[in-house]
This record gives C-alpha cells, sequence and structure tokens, in this order.
C-alpha cells in the first residue's frame, strides 16, 4: 500500500501537514519521542502517531526517524502476564511503574493505550511494512498481540463507544493476520453489541463529545477500511454516516460549535481548544471552516494535534447531504434525541442564529447515572457577543439533573440527597453556572433574579433564593447554593 501524502485528498494533505508542522518543534532527538511542552517528559502514544505521520509525508530522514520511534515506544510496553496492566504502555517516559499491589485504572496506568496504540501499529503494518526491517515487523506483531491479550474481556463495555470502537477493529484486524479465528469471532459479535447498541436509539452512550466524536469517526473508518471484516465494514458506514447527519444537527457553523449538551467535553469552545472533532471536520471541509485552533503552540488540549496524521490517513465519509451544515449555519431548529433506554437519557438543542441552548434529562431517582466528572455538562448556552466572539455557559453539578433546551428557554430541575452530599460535599449542595466572556466583565449586572450579560440577557427563576458570584479573569461563576432542609431544585431560564 505505502500511502503517501500526495495520494490524499486536499483537506486531508492539508491536516496530516499541519499536525506534523505543529508537532515537530516538540521533537526529543534524546529519546526519540515527542515532549511536549507541558508535559516535561517524551510522551508515548502521541509519538506512535508522529511515526505514521513521518511514513505518510516520507520525506527526508522521516522513515529513519519513524522507525526510532517505533522501537522507542516498543521498549516502553509492559510485559507482565496477569497483571491488569499487562500490554498498555505507560503515558510518558518515567512514569512510574504500577505497584504490583492493587494498581489503581487511571491513576497508575492507562488502558485505552492498547487500542490508541495498537490501531496505529496495526495502520503502520497495513502501510509501511515495506520500509521496516524484518525483525521490527516482528516485534510490531508482537506488541500488537500483547495488547489483545492483555485486554481484559469485561473492561470495555459496548457502551463506552470510543474505545469499544476501536477494541472491534483491533481483534478483527489482529485476528485476520495472527490466525486467531476467536479474536475475530470475538471482535464481529463485540462489534455486533456496539452496532446494536447504537441502533436501539440511534445515539451513543457517550453522546455529543467533541472529542470522543473525532475518536470514534476514526474508528468507524478504520472498521470500514482496516479492520479486515465485512461486517464491520458494513456496519462501520451505516454508523459513519448516522454519526454525521446527527452531528449536523447539532452543529452551528457561525458559531463553530457544535450545541450541547455534552456527555463527556474537555471544552466548551472548539476553535479554542484542541477537539478532535474539529479534525474530522477539517477531513471534511477544508482547514478554513474547521473549528480547531492555528496557536502556533500550546493550546488547550493541544496535544491532540498529533493525532492528525492518522485522521487524514484514514479519513472520513461525510454525507454529502449535510456537508453544507458545516460551511454555513443551516437555519433554526429544534432536536430531541433520546440517547438511552435504561436508564431514560434525552437530549434535547435549540438552535437560534446567534444562540443554541443545549440540555439533557435523566431520571432524578437514578442513582446509578451521574457523571461525577468535570466533562459532563448537561446544560449548555453559547452566544454571539457584540465583539464578535462566542460566550458560553455550563452548568457545574454533580448530581442527576433533568434538564430541557427549547426556544430561548432552558429549564432546570435536581434533588438534594444526603449521601451525595455526604459524598460530593458543595459540589453536590450547590448549582454553579460557569459563564465565559471572551470581552470580560464591562457592562455585566448579576442578580438572583437577572443575569445582564453582553449580548445576551437571563431572566431567572429559581427557588433557590441566595446566588453568589464569582470572578476569574473572563469567567464567572454564579453560585447557588441549596438552603436549609430544601431537597428539590429548580430553575427556569428566559433568554432574550
Amino acid at each position: 500500500m505505502a500511502t503517501r501524502l500526495p495520494d490524499l485528498q486536499p483537506h486531508a494533505q492539508s491536516l496530516a501537514l499541519a499536525s506534523l508542522r505543529w508537532s515537530e518543534q516538540w521533537w526529543d532527538p534524546a529519546s526519540s519521542l515527542l515532549d511536549v511542552g507541558f508535559v516535561g517528559q517524551p510522551i508515548v502514544r502521541d509519538s506512535c502517531w508522529f511515526a505514521l505521520g513521518l511514513f505518510l509525508r516520507d520525506g527526508e530522514g522521516d522513515t529513519q526517524r519513524a522507525r526510532d520511534i517505533i522501537d522507542a515506544v516498543l521498549a516502553t510496553q509492559f510485559d507482565e502476564p496477569g497483571a491488569v496492566y499487562h500490554g498498555t504502555f505507560p503515558r510518558w517516559i518515567g512514569e512510574p511503574r504500577p505497584p504490583s499491589e492493587n494498581p489503581q485504572m487511571w491513576r497508575d496506568y492507562d488502558p485505552n493505550w492498547r487500542q490508541f496504540i495498537g490501531t496505529t501499529l496495526a495502520l503502520i503494518l497495513d502501510e509501511y511494512s515495506g520500509r521496516l526491517e524484518a525483525a521490527q515487523i516482528e516485534r510490531i506483531d508482537r506488541a500488537i498481540r500483547l495488547a489483545v491479550e492483555g485486554e481484559p474481556a469485561e473492561r470495555c463495555p459496548a457502551s463506552y463507544t470510543n474505545i469499544a470502537l476501536m477494541k472491534a477493529a483491533l481483534l478483527t484486524w489482529a485476528g485476520k493476520r495472527y490466525g486467531e479465528a476467536a479474536w475475530v469471532a470475538y471482535g464481529e459479535a463485540f462489534a455486533e453489541a456496539v452496532y446494536d447498541l447504537f441502533q436501539q436509539t440511534g445515539a451513543y452512550d457517550e453522546y455529543n463529545s467533541p472529542t470522543y466524536y473525532g475518536v470514534n469517526l476514526y474508528a468507524l473508518a478504520l472498521w470500514r477500511r482496516y479492520a479486515r471484516s465485512a461486517k464491520l465494514a458494513q456496519m462501520g458506514g451505516a454508523m459513519e454516516a448516522a454519526l454525521w447527519r446527527d452531528v449536523a444537527r447539532y452543529y452551528h457553523a457561525g458559531l463553530g460549535n457544535i450545541c450541547g449538551p455534552y456527555t463527556r467535553s474537555y471544552g466548551m469552545d472548539m476553535p479554542h481548544y484542541g477537539a478532535l472533532l474539529g479534525l474530522s471536520i477539517w477531513l471534511g471541509v477544508g482547514q478554513e471552516h474547521a473549528p480547531f485552533p492555528t496557536d502556533a503552540a500550546l493550546f488547550d488540549h493541544c496535544d491532540d494535534f498529533i493525532f492528525g496524521s492518522p485522521f487524514a490517513l484514514v479519513g472520513t465519509e461525510i454525507p454529502a447531504d449535510v456537508l453544507p451544515d458545516f460551511i454555513r449555519f443551516s437555519g433554526e431548529r429544534t432536536i430531541r434525541q433520546p440517547i438511552t433506554a435504561k436508564p431514560i437519557r434525552i437530549a434535547t438543542a435549540w438552535l437560534g442564529e446567534d444562540l443554541m441552548i443545549g440540555a439533557e434529562s435523566t431520571p432524578l431517582d437514578d442513582f446509578a447515572f451521574f457523571k461525577p466528572s468535570d466533562q459532563f455538562h448537561p446544560a449548555t448556552l453559547h452566544w454571539r457577543t457584540p465583539g464578535g466572539g462566542s460566550g458560553w455557559l455550563r452548568l457545574r453539578h454533580i448530581g442527576p439533573v433533568d434538564a430541557t433546551a427549547a426556544a430561548y428557554h432552558l429549564t432546570i430541575a435536581g434533588t438534594v440527597e444526603p449521601s451525595l452530599a455526604q459524598r460530593f460535599g458543595s459540589q453536590h449542595t450547590e448549582w454553579v453556572f460557569e459563564i465565559f466572556l471572551p470581552e470580560g466583565s464591562a457592562g455585566v449586572v448579576v442578580t438572583g433574579e437577572r443575569w445582564q450579560l453582553p449580548g445576551l440577557t437571563i431572566n431567572v427563576s429559581s427557588n433557590l433564593a441566595q446566588m453568589r458570584a464569582e470572578w476569574d479573569g473572563n469567567r464567572l461563576r454564579l453560585v447557588y447554593p441549596v438552603d436549609g432542609e430544601r431537597t428539590t431544585v429548580s430553575f427556569a431560564l428566559l433568554l432574550s
């Protein structure tokens, strides 16, 4: 195969080149890895992405550097059969080795590096084996085997969408390459479980996630093109088209963002942080229309820019009927989308010319589902400010939230539970609205009942009487503490 840059579509070429140019500044010849500024140590997974990009570019010295990166990455893999971290990789050089007793996932190791690095190595073997020595190919094959063998069957459910999609692709690819029929059967059965779950509502459990939707689209392209399974190719193409159509409903090209709510999001303004969905949109409509930062150095979640080369290689297929939605705003609309049937989760959104509102409704009596995470945003606003920037608002609260969006209207309800208050303290007993104002505090007047913001006025009805305002630069936090013995909380926000 040996795909090279001229073989790619123009938008994919520009993404790969931009990603490689940005990544070059972090090259560390001493470690043969990338050393991104904010980490302070050479990083493992992202360096593997960079190696694939070097093979793709195939410039002077690129192949040798890519080979050196692969050797450096493979040398870090954990090879401890029976350990829960067997087959994965450290996040950076010098990260403490997981303890032998009771290692904690996420704290001591990241199991997902098996899928991220495993699929990247598979792409390298499929595309660039001709530039590798036989001994290095053997080492890569062994590393992929360890990654597959080390993954506990119960660790990643079908609902853990972005990792589940990569897991299925890696299983079928590795099963076919190594003659492991059981891996192929497991991979196809697992893929069908992911597909069946998606078919229940037409949505993934990790719903409307600006970063992880990018991973999903990368993985679905793997299903179509590289997974070595006709079943995955068919299901992957169907889900990829359905996902893009759903994204198009939420995308506001004028504001450069997808409307909330977000099951998992690292930021709120895609043009100013590295959201992988921005790279996927870049593949479809080009850098000019892509909601992705243009900063030369560091920006929030900037290391995901290194993923650009794998994205460019596998590509994406945006249905022609929704492609214009990623270039210009396609008009006012209301969305109602069931996310999961058990528990019942429903996303609602309203998008107008200069304003959009997102909300997620979940059962207030179901304490099995809520995300004690700063990535979960069940109530959001975006609007255009007088200076032409994007203001945004998100609810910060740990506990079940029942929120609904409509035209110029956002309602929020909740309860206060003693067990959650004991566990999370003020993160459960306070309802916090975090607001970003790109032009700062000029003209801002807030009370418990009315928020006068640049370009937006919000009238607030609530059964919480007290509110305090806290400023941190251009961010305003409006904090409503639960008072006394109250156990129910309600807000109605009317926007104008």
